[in-house]
């Protein structure tokens, strides 16, 4: 009766001991999968028996003799992995816990770390395997990203365009000559500035400015093409300087002036910002040439979709063709109370189960979840000396092991041959 439960105790050692190698493969296998964790097999020993029906020796300590031992648990190691920069914007890294939230094309939603996105033909971001990444996409009326309710497929069409914004704002920093002289026949200084009108057309307006007195100019806002009807009481005006040549007049508040294009455009009032809100001025007279040292308005013509990139927050944002930067999309994340309790699935793919409880879907960078890393992909996290180490550990035992149920084996025959 010994002799067959060692020969089955070792023959659970040999099946123990390859499994653990299988998990050992599986590692080595995936080195180079994006967002691979790696696992590690424990084993357990299986309960004793009683040796000659007795349970118990003299001093009353138990007679046990093992019976061999079993995989007890295969753990999965969530340890960061490195990360590798990629030429792709939409290429995504989580840097601490939390695993991207996907929709597989058969409507399930599962869970990864491996952030390798493009977009489809139909804009949507989508993994290798064709998942729709979950997130929350900018509303199209308030252009803000609301994050409270449900994640949905991201969706970001290639052909996305940003409306036009007329101008309501200039802004010149000007320098006027205080020994120019006085003369009423020409303006001393003429300063373009380009405007956008309610359709994103460009316009160019100037700003013509003449000195009447000393200390005291005047300026006039004028179309150059004289096709515009331009009109309010900031349209012309009078600047006054003190001795040393700050600006006096006009105070805040800044003055206005309205613009008809007569191109069937929206007529748009514009405020020229000669001074900040605090009222400092944004012109001088000075004993030097008059110039325009730089201008600013704030419109912008339509754009269409240029670039795309990523922040930590998992905010995707786009770059358009009229330099504006709008936010588009952001990413969810999800983390898990009990992540060694998920069910890999392939596909770098993690399903939920009763062991990993319920998933908590936020942002990236809150509730625990880690950032994002745009342009980036986080490697497996497999180390290639532990696995070695283990491999020849595995070996070894699986080695012990036959030894055991080969000289079990001789004595199996010795037996047999005690009768001869």
């Amino acid at each position: 009766m010994g002799l067959y439960s060692a020969f089955y105790a070792s023959l659970s050692g040999l099946g123990a001991n390859s499994s653990a190698l299988g998990v050992i493969g599986n590692n080595l296998a995936n080195l180079n999968t994006i967002g691979f964790k790696g696992s590690s097999a424990t084993f357990q020993d299986i309960f004793s028996a009683s040796l000659g029906g007795l349970s118990t020796q003299g001093n009353g300590n138990p007679i046990q003799i093992g019976l061999g031992t079993r995989l007890g648990v295969v753990g999965q190691n969530f340890g960061q992995g490195s990360f590798q920069s990629t030429q792709n914007p939409l290429d995504m890294a989580i840097q601490g816990s939390g695993f991207f939230t996907v929709q597989t094309p058969d409507g399930r939603t599962v869970y990864t770390r491996a952030g390798n996105f493009t977009r489809d033909n139909n804009g949507y971001l989508v993994n290798p395997s064709g998942a729709k990444v979950l997130g929350w996409n900018v509303d199209s009326t308030t252009g803000a990203i609301s994050t409270s309710s449900t994640p949905s497929p991201i969706q970001i069409a290639a052909g996305f365009t940003t409306s036009a914004l007329p101008t309501a704002n200039i802004r010149l920093a000007i320098n006027l000559d205080a020994n120019q002289s006085v003369s009423a026949t020409a303006p001393h200084l003429v300063s373009p500035i380009q405007v956008y009108d309610s359709q994103g057309n460009l316009h160019t307006l100037n700003v013509q400015f003449t000195k009447t007195a000393a200390n005291t100019w005047t300026y006039a806002i004028v179309d150059p093409t004289a096709t515009a009807t331009i009109g309010g009481a900031g349209a012309a005006g009078t600047l006054t300087f003190n001795s040393s040549g700050n600006l006096l007049t006009p105070v805040l508040p800044n003055p206005n002036f309205s613009v008809n294009w007569n191109n069937g455009t929206a007529a748009q009032t514009i405020t020229w910002q000669l001074r900040g809100s605090a009222g400092d001025a944004n012109i001088s007279q000075y004993a030097a040439a008059s110039s325009t040292n730089s201008s600013y308005q704030d419109g912008y013509g339509a754009g269409s979709l240029r670039d795309l990139s990523v922040d930590q927050n998992g905010v995707i944002s786009g770059t358009f063709t009229n330099g504006q930067v709008l936010s588009l999309a952001q990413v969810a994340l999800a983390s898990f109370n009990n992540p060694n309790g998920l069910l890999q699935i392939g596909n770098t793919a993690w399903g939920q189960t009763l062991a990993s409880g319920a998933p908590t879907v936020g942002i990236a960078n809150g509730g625990g979840r880690g950032g994002i890393l745009g342009a980036n992909l986080e490697l497996s996290n497999v180390d290639v000396a532990e696995e070695f180490t283990r491999l020849i550990v595995s070996q070894r035992g699986y080695q012990a092991n036959s030894r055991v149920v080969t000289t079990t084996d001789q004595l199996l025959q010795e037996t047999l041959n005690l009768k001869q």
